[in-house]
C-alpha cells in the first residue's frame, strides 16, 4: 500500500495551530510542511497558486501537510502517495466572534486599538469559510469568486468537502487528532495551542459574546455567512439539505466596498 500523506485544511480559528503543532511535535521540521504565502507584492488573487513551492525537505521525507495557504494542486507532487484529507470547521457565526476577538486581541498586544464589530464584519469577506476555501484550497482567481454564483460555489464546495476523508467540529478536534494520527502512525494526543484564554489573560481584552451584538450586527452576521451555513449543516452536522440560494446575496458589492473598510479598519486600529 502506498504511504499516506496528511493534508490539513487549515481554517482560521478551527483549531488549526493545535493541529500543525502537534505534527511538528511528532514528525519534526523535515517532516511537515507548512507552505508559506506566494508574494506579499501583488494580490493573491491574481495568481492561482497561492503558496510558495518550496519543501522543507526532501519531499518523500514529507509526512503531513498543513497551512493557510495549502492548494489542492500541491498533491500533484505526491502521485505515489495515498492522500488522507482533514479538517475542522465550526458554527460560521461562532467563527466570525472569535476571529474578531481574536484580531483584537493581536492589535492590542502590537499596541494597537480595536475597534467595533460592526466594521470588522463589513472589512471581512463575506461567507468567510466558503470563500477561504474556494480562494485557498481550490485556488480560484478573484475574478472567478465574484463571477460564480452561490449555487455554483455551493456545488464546488460539495465537491471539496465529498472529498475529504475525515471532517470534524471543533469540538471534536481530540478526536481527530486520534484519527489522523492514526492514519500516519504518531501518537494520538495533542495539547491545545493558540488558545482565546491565553491572550486574553495576556490583553486584557473582553470577549465579545453573542448575546452583546446588537440586533443590525446579528441580522448582517447571518446574511454574510448563508453559504458557510449550509457547508456547516451539510458537511458536519450531516443534515439532508439542499442548497437555496438567497437572491439578496450581494458579494460582488460587498468586496467592492471591502477596500474602503479595510481602510477604515487600519486607521482604526492605529488611531482608535
Amino acid at each position: 500500500m502506498p504511504e499516506p500523506l496528511l493534508i490539513h485544511i487549515h481554517v482560521p480559528k478551527c483549531a488549526g495551530t493545535t493541529v500543525e503543532k502537534h505534527l511538528r511535535n511528532e514528525l519534526g521540521r523535515s517532516g511537515i510542511w507548512y507552505p508559506r504565502k506566494r508574494t506579499r507584492n501583488f494580490p493573491l488573487g491574481w495568481f492561482e497558486r497561492k503558496y510558495e513551492q518550496a519543501p522543507p525537505a526532501r519531499l518523500e521525507d514529507v509526512k503531513a501537510i498543513s497551512g493557510h495557504f495549502v492548494g489542492r494542486s500541491i498533491e500533484e507532487n505526491f502521485a505515489d502517495r495515498r492522500i488522507v484529507r482533514s479538517i475542522i470547521l465550526r458554527d460560521p457565526e461562532s467563527l466570525m466572534l472569535s476571529y474578531y476577538n481574536y484580531r483584537m486581541m493581536r492589535y492590542i498586544s502590537r499596541g494597537q486599538k480595536p475597534y467595533g464589530f460592526s466594521l470588522f464584519l463589513r472589512s471581512t469577506r463575506q461567507n468567510f469559510i466558503s470563500h477561504f476555501l474556494l480562494d485557498r484550497w481550490l485556488e480560484l482567481p478573484w475574478v472567478d469568486l465574484v463571477r460564480l454564483t452561490d449555487q455554483q460555489k455551493a456545488e464546488r464546495l460539495d465537491a471539496v468537502m465529498g472529498s475529504i476523508q475525515h471532517i470534524a467540529a471543533i469540538d471534536e478536534t481530540n478526536a481527530l487528532v486520534a484519527t489522523i494520527s492514526g492514519e500516519i502512525g504518531i501518537s494520538p494526543v495533542a495539547d491545545r495551542r493558540n488558545t482565546t484564554e491565553e491572550k486574553r489573560a495576556n490583553t486584557g481584552w473582553t470577549i465579545l459574546r453573542p448575546g452583546e451584538l446588537s440586533e443590525q450586527d446579528r441580522i448582517e452576521l447571518k446574511a454574510r455567512t448563508q453559504l458557510d451555513r449550509y457547508v456547516w449543516r451539510r458537511w458536519v452536522l450531516k443534515e439532508n439539505i439542499a442548497f437555496a440560494p438567497d437572491v439578496r446575496s450581494q458579494f460582488t458589492r460587498s468586496e467592492l466596498l471591502r477596500s474602503r473598510y479595510e481602510f477604515e479598519r487600519r486607521l482604526a486600529r492605529m488611531f482608535g
